[in-house]
């Protein structure tokens, strides 16, 4: 990676005023992007935050990502009262945002311009503060960081939240994530000293009442915060909020049982003030990403391809505070966004996994949540 030195290289001076002018027009009008020579998919970036081209609202805003070099182009700006965590369900064509303090806004994705339409809203128990769809598209599931709990919500088969079978089920103190593996057997939320496994209904209809199973963290100063599964193994990895760390797991494929094999550190030796964020691995399984806030970098590592172990590549330079960020389906570009008021997108060197900086955008506040979803051309 390059290290912390890169920031601001490859700052575009001219983007604050591209955006300004690029969101005006009616709210939720997409205009149809241009596909570039030879690219056979479309990829589109949603930011959820505040008032992205001083337009004075609230919104999700959605880009179109150039898989040539990770450019971002402006589609549209969706309103939105107070988004927050944002989820995708790339097959069934739906994105799914938190509109604060208890609301879930189902959104339906147009696979040609990127833009949204509202499908359903609903209101939970509680304010989520981490939102995810299962692997098998049949349930919305939230973790309630202040009410210590979790929701299960099942979808209809439009993708539409269904508000009358909302399930809320205890969970362990501050839960920060929840997330279901691979198999689609059970679900984990990472809470304040271990995390939480949950088993589906055997009718898949909901989670079973009670956690089967606590699992705790290495030994030391670590809490869980978010956590991500590789895509064809029995491995999860888990970035630690308090120790500035990724914990490598081994996930047993019958019973979920996780087995801590590796812990490293995501930022220098000695960092202070710097707190872990977000963890994702790229969609081929061979590198694995992690966000520190303070530090405001991304550390990359490289996933042994047979043992699930993981070897440090060092930390680039992002946005401030990253508390989110996301990789693109072809795992070619990281895109973060934050609390300050600057986008980045970061190019993945296929070889090696070590990351640049390739752009870097100013919007007006706080792009926080990401997500990016990607579809094929259709002709």
């Amino acid at each position: 990676m390059n290290g912390i030195g890169v920031r601001g290289r490859a700052k575009l001076p001219w983007v604050a005023l591209t955006l300004a002018v690029a969101w005006q027009g009616l709210p939720g009008r997409a205009a149809g992007p241009e596909v570039a020579a030879g690219n056979d998919d479309l990829a589109f970036v949603y930011f959820a935050g505040s008032d992205f081209s001083k337009s004075n609202r609230n919104a999700i805003g959605v880009y179109r990502l150039s898989a040539a070099d990770g450019g971002l182009t402006p589609v549209v700006e969706q309103p939105l009262e107070k988004p927050g965590p944002l989820a995708v369900h790339a097959e069934n064509r739906r994105l799914y945002a938190v509109n604060y303090p208890d609301k879930i806004q189902a959104y339906e994705i147009d696979p040609t311009s990127g833009g949204l339409k509202s499908l359903a809203e609903i209101q939970l128990p509680g304010t989520p503060e981490y939102i995810s769809v299962d692997r098998r598209g049949r349930c919305l599931l939230a973790a309630m960081y202040h009410q210590q709990q979790i929701v299960a919500c099942p979808l209809d088969d439009q993708g539409r939240p269904q508000a009358d079978r909302v399930q809320a089920l205890e969970s362990g103190t501050r839960p920060h994530a929840i997330l279901g593996d691979r198999h689609g057997k059970f679900v984990y939320v990472p809470c304040d000293g271990e995390i939480w496994q949950y088993a589906w209904r055997e009718d898949g209809t909901g989670l079973a009442d009670k956690a089967v199973a606590r699992h705790k963290p290495p030994k030391g100063k670590h809490r869980p915060r978010h956590l991500w599964f590789h895509p064809t193994k029995d491995w999860l990895y888990v970035v630690n909020e308090r120790s500035c760390s990724l914990t490598f797991f081994q996930v047993d494929p019958d019973t979920g049982g996780l087995r801590d094999m590796q812990t490293l550190p995501t930022v220098p030796e000695n960092t202070a003030g710097s707190s872990g964020a977000d963890v994702h691995v790229t969609p081929d399984g061979r590198f694995v990403y992690a966000s520190t806030r303070g530090h405001d970098s991304i550390a990359g590592f490289a996933i042994d391809q047979k043992s699930g172990e993981v070897a440090a590549l060092g930390q680039t330079a992002t946005a401030r505070g990253p508390r989110d960020f996301a990789i693109d389906p072809r795992g070619r570009f990281v895109v973060a966004g934050g609390t300050g008021r600057r986008i980045v997108v970061h190019a993945i060197d296929q070889e090696t996994g070590r990351t640049t900086t390739k752009h870097s955008y100013e919007v007006h506040r706080g792009p926080v949540w990401v997500e990016i979803v990607g579809f094929p051309r259709i002709p």
